[in-house]
């Protein structure tokens, strides 16, 4: 059993204890917050969704969403990782276990920005109210990405800079986050299988390591990928494996209708998790 203290620790725990509990993981917080590179108000804006989760424990375990949407400059990524969490929450339960950080030129305010430091910040503290032992997270990233195993993280008013599949493994490793299910909509994005992939883990990337995917347009709700993957797979089927074959598929033959090399998605499966999955399915 992870030996963090955590909010949702045993139902047998008395009022007291409870409180106690809550008190150590308020100055872990703060902590953390202390020794963070964010700036307050971005602290503040992921806080305050971390601040909204119930506190009673889930026995069986329970599903928690963290949304990463990386350029800012084009609407359909901030807009693909919106519509991942609600697939997501109505799959899961995770309506109340979700964050999300977006960057999005059209709102500068509502959403926290997608930086690394912003992942790694909300990392942090969602490791510190799941149960690492029984939990899952299920991490979205969208973006441009490059064959260099980086995705672009930039908005208006912010430095760019590039997020690679190196340091997201590095930050759900140094979290301990044991149980992940990771999803990388990006050009390229195969580069993100090999360091993510193992044997509690369910990564699904947009394309290979070599190929382009399609659909990144400011004038688009939604990549290729997220049209087939999210908003028309994730409503048909139950099992991640199946929503994965049936948008590849769907991906493959609209790449062939209009004349576009293959872009060729990536999944990689442990049976592990595709069996705790199963049990966490609230529909």
């Amino acid at each position: 059993m992870n030996n963090r203290l955590r909010p949702s620790a045993a139902p047998g725990h008395t009022p007291a204890m409870r409180n106690l509990l809550a008190l150590h993981c308020l100055l872990f917080l703060g902590a953390v917050q202390a020794a963070s590179p964010l700036d307050a108000g971005q602290r503040a804006l992921i806080d305050a969704q971390l601040a909204s989760f119930p506190a009673e424990p889930a026995p069986a375990g329970r599903v928690y969403f963290l949304g990463f949407a990386g350029h800012g400059e084009q609407r359909v990524f901030a807009e693909e990782i919106k519509l991942a969490s609600q697939r997501v929450a109505e799959r899961y339960g995770s309506t109340r276990h979700s964050v999300l950080l977006v960057n999005d030129r059209r709102d500068l305010k509502t959403w926290p920005q997608a930086s690394a430091d912003s992942l790694r910040y909300a990392v942090d503290a969602l490791a510190h109210v799941m149960n690492l032992d029984e939990d899952v997270l299920f991490l979205a990233l969208s973006s441009h990405g490059w064959k260099d195993a980086t995705i672009d993280v930039s908005n208006e008013g912010m430095e760019p800079e590039a997020l690679s599949a190196g340091t997201v493994a590095n930050i759900l490793a140094e979290a301990g986050i044991r149980w992940k299910v990771v999803v990388v909509s990006a050009c390229f994005s195969g580069t993100f299988v090999k360091p993510l992939a193992d044997d509690h883990s369910i990564v699904i990337t947009a394309a290979s390591r070599r190929r382009t995917s399609f659909g990144c347009s400011d004038t688009r709700e939604l990549t290729y990928f997220g049209e087939a993957f999210y908003r028309d797979a994730f409503a048909r089927f139950m099992k991640l494996r199946d929503v994965f074959g049936d948008a590849r598929r769907s991906i493959f033959q609209r790449e062939q209708d209009e004349g576009f090399r293959p872009s060729q998605p990536q999944g990689s499966f442990a049976p592990l998790l595709e069996e705790k999955l199963a049990g966490l399915s609230v529909r």
